[in-house]
């Protein structure tokens, strides 16, 4: 558990056992009650918050002229913190989720995906199934998936949007285009076979199919 959220988890500890909300003691009994947890859970913050990077002044109890008054400031002060280590919590949650689509691919990796994009280019350019503007689409999309393997990081998104737009692409169009599909999964899945959390492929297309050629017949 990150030190964020555990300080996160502390203070709703201390709101539960202060009647759920960090406004100061109802008096001294109340203080008195609490005392003994709150500092505990505060020195846990104090600890967490330091590990976070978050710097915080200390509440010392023995400047104080009562348990209820130490009570108090160390309430006041998470009060004011509490946006704080919330928004720090936000911020780590969002740079975690993007680092787990992060991947250092190798060089048979970037190989192997180069022979697939190439594939993909001649098939996607050869369709006559394809619209124009859906080749142009998918030709640049390939052209994204080039330029991103062969950075230090590459991001599993930029290719897990490659395989959401051909399956779109694929949905709206007429039937045969699996040979394109399956290569823009493979482009996925080659590089995704390095990230410890895999991400999931979107569903198979819902082909339209081809009345004409049922006409036809």
């Amino acid at each position: 558990m990150d030190p964020v959220t555990s300080i996160i988890n502390s203070i709703d500890r201390i709101k539960e056992i202060n009647g759920g909300d960090l406004g100061i003691t109802s008096g001294e009994t109340h203080a008195n009650q609490i005392a003994g947890e709150l500092f505990e859970l505060y020195g846990s913050i104090i600890e967490f918050s330091h590990l976070a990077g978050i710097s915080i002044s200390a509440v010392d109890p023995s400047q104080v002229t009562s348990v209820e008054s130490a009570c108090d400031a160390v309430l006041r002060q998470l009060a004011k913190l509490e946006l704080t280590f919330a928004m720090r919590r936000g911020s780590t949650k969002a740079r975690s989720n993007y680092e787990t689509t992060l991947v250092e691919l190798s060089k048979e990796q970037i190989k192997e995906i180069e022979s697939h994009i190439s594939e993909a280019r001649e098939k996607i350019r050869d369709s006559d199934v394809f619209e124009d503007n859906h080749k142009r689409r998918l030709l640049k999309r390939l052209e994204k998936l080039q330029t991103e393997i062969h950075k230090k990081v590459s991001d599993l998104d930029v290719m897990l949007a490659g395989v959401t737009e051909v399956t779109a692409v694929a949905g709206q169009s007429a039937k045969n285009l699996n040979p394109v599909v399956e290569l823009f999964n493979k482009i996925f899945q080659v590089a995704d076979s390095g990230n410890e959390e895999q991400l999931k492929l979107p569903a198979p297309p819902k082909q339209i199919e081809d009345k004409r050629e049922t006409e036809e017949e």
